[in-house]
């Protein structure tokens, strides 16, 4: 029997370290959207997740109906059909802002993180701190006016950022106080039940 046949509800697979994985698990919690999760690595699951996503990557999202694999496109099928509450406006120039901010955080940002915490040579987990903080410390006019990235609603661009911004203890990196708004940015972030759920899941 395949996996798939053998599980009925929605599953996750996912690595417990991979920080789009825990994006994935937040948005999972913002709409209350129950899901059975699969740590491939430390549950010895990688033939099973091979035998539904070809590339073998996580997460990876099985229903009843379909196998939706790379997070973008996991959010976006998330997002429509369950749309509340929503993390994209309803707006056509917002929702674009959103996902441009999100591409941004996604191709530049990420990976200064996934670099800094992966890397052997001690210059390049240098630099790749460095040029993180630089781009964290751009948010800081922005959210000295506003509650989150994209104004005062809640987004998928914030639950991107606060993926980053939970690793940073991991990276020996403490905000200065001149980063305040970005620091309690943070903890706003971090009070959600959607973030606290997503971690217990780590």
């Amino acid at each position: 029997m395949s996996a798939q046949n053998k599980r009925s509800s929605m599953t996750l697979y996912t690595n417990g370290n991979d920080p789009f994985c825990h994006r994935i698990k937040m948005i999972l919690a913002e709409k209350d959207i129950s899901a059975d999760i699969i740590d491939v690595v430390a549950e010895d699951k990688l033939e099973e997740l091979y035998e539904l996503n070809p590339y073998g990557g996580v997460p990876t999202l099985m229903t009843k109906d379909l196998i939706v694999y790379e997070p973008n496109i996991i959010f976006e099928y998330l997002e429509e059909r369950f749309p509340y509450p929503p993390l994209l406006s309803v707006f056509p120039l917002e929702r674009a802002q959103a996902r441009m901010l999100c591409k941004k955080i996604d191709s530049e940002w990420m990976p200064y993180l996934v670099n800094a915490l992966n890397a052997d040579n001690e210059d390049i987990r240098q630099a790749n701190k460095i040029a993180l903080l630089k781009a964290l410390f751009s948010l800081i006019p922005t959210l000295s006016r506003q509650s989150y990235l994209l104004g005062d609603d809640f987004t998928i661009a914030d639950c991107s950022l606060a993926v980053i911004l939970y690793n940073l203890p991991k990276l020996d990196i403490r905000l200065p106080e001149k980063a305040m708004p970005l620091i309690k940015y943070a903890k706003r972030l971090f009070a959600r039940n959607s973030f606290r759920k997503s971690i217990r899941t780590q």
